[in-house]
C-alpha cells in the first residue's frame, strides 16, 4: 500500500446525515492513509411546495411498505454527523473559515454528501475532483425517486455508483458502476439493499487508489468500465403522483400474481443434463434433458467430478420439510441414467455450492456455508461418500458460492459476499488470492469487489477453459434470485486487475417448462446445469395467460391504461 497521506474534505447538509453516509464515513476514515482536514456544511436547498407533497407522499408509501412486509426505512435516517468527525471542526461553505480553508492549498478529493450541484470552489480546491454518489441516474444530485420509479415501472435493477467532477471535463466522470435488485414485492427493500451497498464505494476505491496508485487507478477504471451498459438518463422526472399511483397499483397485482401461481402452479429446482463439454453459449441449457427429483425436494447447484472412469454429480438436495440443504451425490452412468442419490454432507446449518477440486491427489470440497459466517473446507477420506472438516479458509465472513481457479501461478477464489445485513448476498462478487488453495491467507484484490451487478455478480459453477480463455459462469439475480445464468469472457486475472466480458446468457421465461436457472458445472464429455422446472395446472390455458401478461408488462403502465381505457370510450361512444 502506497506510503502517502491522502486529504479529504467533506461537504455535507448541516449536522445530519443519512444512516448510510454515516456508515460510509466510518468506513473510510478507518482506511489507513485517509486524513480528514475538513468538514463543509451547506444549506439546504429551497424546496417547492408540489416537490414538498411528493416528498410526503413518498414518505408515506415507505410507511405503508413497512407495515405490509415488515421492511422498515432505515438507510435514510437522521444521524448526526459529530460523532464521526472527531477533532475536525464544521465550517459553513461560504464563510470566512471556508476562505482559509481554501488559501491553504488544494486537497486530494472532496466527497459532497450534500446532493447538490458541487460548489465550484470545491471543484478548483480538490485536485482529483470532487467525488459523489449517484442512484437511479448520472447526475451529482440526489434522485428523489431511487427505488420507486424502478419498482413502479417493474425494472429488474436499480443503477447506482460513484462519479467525479473536475473542473477540466464538461461532464462527470464515472468511476464505478453497481446495480442492486428491485424486489418484486417492496419498495423498502430495494431501497435499502440500494442505499446500504452504497456506503462501501468510496470507502473501497479509496483502498484502490492507495493500493494500486493514481495512474493505474484511473486507467483500471476506464478498462473495468468499457463493457457496462450506459448508465439509463431520465431527462424529466414523471410527476410524484403518478409514480405513487403506479406503485399502489402494483401492490394489489403483485398479491393476484402470487395467489395465481399458489393455486394453478408449482416449480421446483431439477438438474439438466447434456452431453456437452463446450457451453459457451449458455442458451444451449435450455434443451438440456431434466433430472427431476420426488416431490417433496429439490435438486440444485451441481458439480461434475470424474473419477477412475465414471462421472459423479454433487449438488445440495433440500427437502422441504426439513427447510436446509444437504449435500448428496449421483454417479450417471453410460445409458444416461443415474444412480440413487446418497447423502455425502450435512450439518446443522445450511449447506450448497459444493465445490469439489482435486489438489495433489487428495479431493476437497468447499461447500457454501454463509450461515455460519465462515469459508470451510473439507477433505475426501472416502470417495465420494465420506468427507470430514479440515479447516476454514475464512472466519468470520458472510460468503457464497466461493469457487477456486488456479490461474498465473496463484490460486483465486471468487465469492459473493456481503458487508450489510439489508443487502442481498447476491451482487457483489469478491476476488482473493493465495499461494495453495489450503491456505487460510487470502490477500484481498485491490478492486474488490470486482463485479458489483445484481444481473452478473454471484458466482454460477466452476469456472472452465475452451479454446485457451477461461470462462467464469455467473448467476443473474435482477429482479428475483436464481432468474438465469451468465458465461462471462475472462479478459485480464491478475493482482492488480480483473476484467470480465458477457458473452451469452439464458434467461429462461416459462419455455420448456423452465423459469430459472443458476448454476453449471462442466464435465469432461457432460455438462450438468440446474433450473426451476415449472408445473402448469391449467396446461395450455396457463401459457396463454403467461403470453397476455407477458404483452402487457411490455406496454409499460401509460399502455396498460390505453389498452384498458379504448373499448370503454368506443362503447361510451356507441351509447
Amino acid at each position: 500500500m502506497s506510503a502517502k497521506l491522502f486529504q479529504v474534505a467533506l461537504v455535507i447538509e448541516g449536522e445530519y446525515i443519512s444512516s448510510w453516509h454515516y456508515l460510509m464515513l466510518e468506513r473510510l476514515l478507518a482506511v489507513e492513509g485517509i486524513s480528514l482536514v475538513a468538514a463543509i456544511s451547506r444549506t439546504p436547498q429551497p424546496i417547492s411546495f408540489w416537490q414538498r407533497i411528493g416528498l410526503a407522499l413518498f414518505h408515506g408509501l415507505k410507511k405503508v411498505d413497512a407495515l405490509l412486509f415488515n421492511s422498515p426505512a432505515n438507510a435514510q435516517a437522521a444521524k448526526s454527523v459529530l460523532g464521526v468527525l472527531g477533532d475536525v471542526t464544521m465550517c459553513e461553505a461560504g464563510g470566512k473559515r471556508f476562505q482559509e480553508l481554501l488559501a491553504v492549498g488544494p486537497v486530494d478529493i472532496v466527497v459532497d454528501l450534500s446532493g447538490q450541484e458541487p460548489l465550484p470552489e470545491t471543484i478548483l480546491w480538490a485536485r482529483q475532483g470532487v467525488w459523489c454518489h449517484f442512484f437511479g441516474r448520472p447526475a451529482s444530485l440526489s434522485d428523489k425517486f431511487v427505488g420507486m420509479r424502478e419498482y413502479a415501472t417493474r425494472q429488474d435493477e436499480i443503477v447506482s455508483g460513484l462519479e467525479r467532477i473536475m473542473e477540466t471535463r464538461a461532464e462527470p466522470e464515472r468511476l464505478f458502476y453497481a446495480t442492486t435488485s428491485t424486489d418484486p414485492a417492496s419498495i423498502n427493500r430495494g431501497i435499502e439493499r440500494t442505499l446500504w451497498k452504497m456506503a462501501d464505494f468510496i470507502p473501497q476505491r479509496f483502498q484502490e487508489i492507495l493500493h494500486a496508485g493514481e495512474d493505474a487507478f484511473y486507467r483500471n477504471v476506464q478498462g473495468r468500465l468499457i463493457h457496462f451498459p450506459l448508465v439509463p438518463t431520465y431527462q424529466l422526472h414523471p410527476p410524484a403522483l403518478w409514480i405513487a399511483c403506479q406503485v399502489l397499483l402494483r401492490y394489489p397485482a403483485n398479491f393476484i400474481r402470487k395467489l395465481y401461481l399458489a393455486m394453478f402452479r408449482s416449480e421446483q429446482w431439477v438438474l439438466l443434463l447434456g452431453e456437452h463439454d463446450d457451453v459457451r453459449d449458455a442458451g444451449a441449457l435450455e434443451h438440456f434433458r431434466k433430472l427431476i427429483p420426488p416431490p417433496d425436494r429439490f435438486w440444485a447447484d451441481p458439480f461434475v467430478v470424474m473419477h477412475a472412469g465414471e462421472h459423479y454429480v454433487f449438488f445440495e438436495e433440500m427437502l422441504y420439510e426439513r427447510g436446509i440443504g444437504h449435500l448428496a451425490c449421483i454417479r450417471l452412468n453410460r445409458e444416461g441414467g443415474h444412480s440413487e442419490p446418497v447423502k455425502v454432507l450435512e450439518q446443522p446449518y445450511h449447506l450448497s455450492y459444493p465445490f469439489v477440486f482435486n489438489y495433489q491427489g487428495q479431493y476437497y470440497m468447499i461447500p457454501e456455508t454463509a450461515s455460519n459466517h465462515s469459508v470451510e473446507l473439507y477433505r475426501c477420506e472416502e470417495f465420494p461418500h465420506r468427507w470430514v472438516f479440515e479447516k476454514k479458509l475464512m472466519d468470520g465472513v458472510e460468503a457464497y458460492d466461493a469457487t477456486l481457479q488456479e490461474h498465473g501461478g496463484k490460486w483465486w477464489m471468487f465469492v459473493s459476499m456481503r458487508t450489510h445485513s439489508s443487502c442481498s448476498p447476491n451482487e457483489a462478487l469478491y476476488l482473493f488470492h493465495a499461494d495453495s488453495p489450503l491456505s487460510t491467507e487470502w490477500q484481498a484484490h485491490p478492486q474488490n469487489p470486482v463485479v458489483s451487478r445484481a444481473s452478473h455478480a454471484r458466482p454460477g459453477g466452476r469456472l472452465f477453459a475452451s479454446e485457451g480463455r477461461l470462462y467464469r459462469p455467473s448467476q443473474n439475480c435482477a429482479g428475483v434470485y436464481g432468474r438465469g445464468l451468465n458465461i462471462n469472457l475472462i479478459r485480464q486475472l491478475d493482482e492488480q486487475v480483473y476484467r470480465e466480458e458477457t458473452v451469452s446468457s439464458c434467461l429462461p421465461d416459462g419455455g420448456n417448462d423452465m423459469n430459472g436457472l443458476h448454476t453449471l458445472g462442466v464435465g469432461k464429455g457432460v455438462s450438468v446445469a440446474d433450473a426451476v422446472h415449472l408445473r402448469r395446472r391449467l396446461g395450455i390455458l396457463d401459457r396463454w395467460l403467461e403470453k397476455i401478461g407477458g404483452f402487457f408488462n411490455r406496454l409499460g403502465m401509460t399502455g396498460r391504461l390505453l389498452v384498458v381505457a379504448t373499448p370503454m370510450a368506443i362503447f361510451w361512444i356507441d351509447v
